[in-house]
């Protein structure tokens, strides 16, 4: 596997692009015991890939037309009147949680992955399911997702991981996250300077928050750009795939727009 490494965009202080609301997802304890490749599976969520039924074309002789002067002419149609258009129909939505914010594309229709509770049942609590946030195209074959897992089941420490780049450079973190056999076309590290915070104690100046990005694809035909961030412990993979080719052409930027949206949240604050 090759990596290509562009240069990373040093110093870009990010703010929020919109006004986000109070209400927000509570957080969802992680799931354990799942092996580190399982990750990106999760994060991009394979798509069904279900293709439509393709149109049979007909060998049929046409009938011949009649005379001319027996031909009946064709009523006018009334003329249609387009409705006017929903300008905020077109404007997505930003998907909040407690701990990062996405937008997914507008068309895109979110899918509920935890599983449902019974309170009345006898038994633990179901496992619940490591995408806090999944997103489906329309005809169901291209998927935006988020995914949270210990940073412990990618690689074992004794600190606390609280940025992606403990994982080393665009490459070494490349052989932790992707799957065995994937082409990388392009991966980039932004780097978000983060504004001092007012504690108890006084300012506190924190670190930058390192976000690695990666487009390639898998051995299966899948085309996947995924954006990578640590937190608390936590690793944060909002990862976006769809078949390569006509598939990526129709949602690539789609996907890729709602990725680079992608940030973290802690205390209220963007990071």
């Amino acid at each position: 596997m090759s990596i290509i490494n562009l240069p990373s965009h040093l110093g870009c202080k990010q703010a929020a692009r919109r006004t986000f609301g109070p209400s927000a997802r509570p957080p969802v304890p992680l799931k354990q015991g799942l092996c580190r490749r399982e990750l990106l599976q999760l994060s991009i969520a394979l798509p069904f890939l279900a293709q439509g039924p393709a149109l049979a074309g007909t060998n049929e002789t046409p009938a011949p037309a009649a005379p001319a002067e027996l031909q009946t002419p064709p009523a006018e149609a009334p003329p249609s009147i387009a409705a006017p258009a929903d300008p905020a129909a077109a404007v997505p939505e930003p998907f909040l949680d407690l701990e990062f914010q996405v937008v997914p594309p507008s068309s895109f229709k979110f899918v509920d992955t935890q599983p449902v509770y019974n309170p009345d049942l006898r038994g633990p609590a179901p496992e619940p399911s490591p995408v806090r946030a999944r997103f489906d195209s329309p005809d169901g074959s291209t998927v935006l997702s988020v995914v949270v897992r210990s940073a412990q089941s990618i690689r074992p420490s004794i600190l606390q991981v609280t940025d992606v780049s403990v994982f080393g450079g665009l490459e070494e973190a490349a052989k932790l996250l992707l799957p065995r056999g994937s082409r990388v076309l392009a991966a980039s590290a932004l780097q978000v300077v983060l504004p001092p915070k007012e504690t108890a104690i006084g300012t506190v100046e924190l670190p930058p928050k390192n976000y690695y990005k990666y487009e390639f694809t898998t051995a299966n035909g899948l085309h996947v750009v995924m954006s990578v961030a640590a937190m608390k412990g936590k690793i944060f993979v909002c990862g976006g795939s769809t078949a390569a080719g006509a598939r990526w052409e129709q949602y690539g930027s789609a996907l890729r727009e709602a990725v680079d949206s992608f940030r973290l949240r802690s205390d209220n604050r963007v990071l």
